[in-house]
């Protein structure tokens, strides 16, 4: 009897564990609005939180809740055609460490919108954006850790002519590179340095001679943001056709290669994980302030004038603190204060137009019941 209520505790345990889910697809969605009830219907009856975005050209989906919930949801996309081949990444995870961290990241409500984009790539909405048909080749993680490793030589029967030369690209934020990247000896690597996705467009134009006649591997935290943009580089024509984007992303790497492999440091990811390390204990990002070790976003500091993330150890945080973070330091923003009459220090901003991290572009009125609410960090 002792035996089988332990068991049935056991089962009960198993039930309550959660999970995160993220998956992308692009793909021509002939019907919209029964795809936006689906996606309604299914995911308020399987109590999943997070967040659903749905264009003309495909889905782009990061919800979280029970991993029996969202095994059930996995299937009931698998039942639609349309997502024939897409590949879902299910981790288990924990709650959130604090209600700022899950209001941010999205995951307090079940946000469903159709959107112009999955993610915006450029910041021009009349701009269009480039055929994801033309995206980069794919590599699995195990492909792309043998083109790492051979610095330059791809590794199968359509690999490029090893004089070409490899660059590696990183296609996301600054404030995710700080804490995690690739990193192999004798590989030119690239890192924007952007605040944004939107600015990956402009960072490629400028630097375009960088990747011209190369052979260019991308990667971002998932690979949506390595479709559009390995496509926008390919588009340019002579020069730039030998593009290869890491399948999965640094996520599937980090499965694949779990004591870290070539990347070093944790993988930032857009829901309230924060971020996700491998065996490799190593810290890479470092206190925006003192410069000491430290890779933890949970305390959601951001620079006071574009509101990116910055890094803040525990020693340095005060609240209503102003942090100028480093690209607004390049541009010569300062903190800047004055002393009143009573002596009372206040601290003085000029005036700056504030960016937000991401934004999307709404096609058709957000769906009742308080859900929809627009929130910042929307890339994977």
């Amino acid at each position: 009897m002792a035996d089988s209520n332990e068991n049935q505790q056991d089962k009960g345990k198993e039930q309550e564990q959660y999970g995160v889910l993220l998956y992308y697809k692009y793909t021509e969605i002939p019907d919209l609005n029964s795809l936006l009830s689906f996606y309604n219907s299914n995911c308020t009856s399987l109590s999943l939180l997070g967040r659903v975005r749905l264009s003309l050209h495909g889905v782009n989906v990061t919800v979280g809740g029970k991993l029996s919930s969202l095994e059930n949801h996995i299937e009931a996309v698998k039942a639609i055609s349309l997502f024939e081949g897409t590949d879902f990444k299910l981790a288990s995870c924990h709650f959130p460490l604090n209600d700022k961290v899950a209001h941010e990241c999205g995951f307090t409500s079940l946000s469903i919108r159709i959107v112009k984009e999955l993610v915006t790539f450029t910041p021009y909405p009349l701009v269009k954006a480039p055929d994801v048909s033309n995206a980069g080749r794919h590599l699995s993680a195990v492909e792309f850790h043998s083109a790492l490793q051979s610095a330059g030589k791809l590794v199968d029967k359509e690999s490029l002519a090893e004089d070409k030369g490899l660059v590696l690209l990183d296609a996301r934020n600054l404030y995710e590179t700080r804490i995690g990247k690739f990193d192999m000896p004798n590989v030119d690597t690239l890192d924007p340095r952007i605040r944004q996705y939107s600015d990956l467009p402009s960072w490629i134009d400028d630097n375009s001679e960088q990747l011209r006649g190369k052979n260019v591997l991308m990667y971002c935290t998932g690979g949506i943001r390595c479709e559009m943009a390995s496509a926008y580089i390919r588009s340019k024509g002579a020069g730039f056709e030998n593009v290869f984007q890491l399948y999965g992303g640094i996520q599937r790497y980090l499965e694949q290669f779990p004591d870290g492999g070539f990347f070093k440091g944790k993988n930032f990811v857009f829901d309230h994980r924060i971020s996700v390390g491998s065996a490799d204990a190593n810290i890479l990002g470092t206190c925006l302030l003192c410069g000491l070790s430290f890779d933890d976003y949970s305390s959601r500091c951001r620079c006071s004038y574009c509101r990116m993330l910055v890094l803040v150890c525990d020693s340095c945080r005060e609240e209503e603190a102003v942090y100028v973070c480093e690209l607004c330091q390049k541009h010569g923003k300062v903190v800047e204060s004055n002393v009143a009459e009573n002596g009372e220090q206040q601290d003085i901003l000029p005036q700056v137009q504030l960016k937000t991290i991401s934004s999307d572009t709404i096609l058709s009125p957000q769906l009742p019941g308080g859900q929809g609410k627009v929130l910042g960090l929307q890339e994977s």
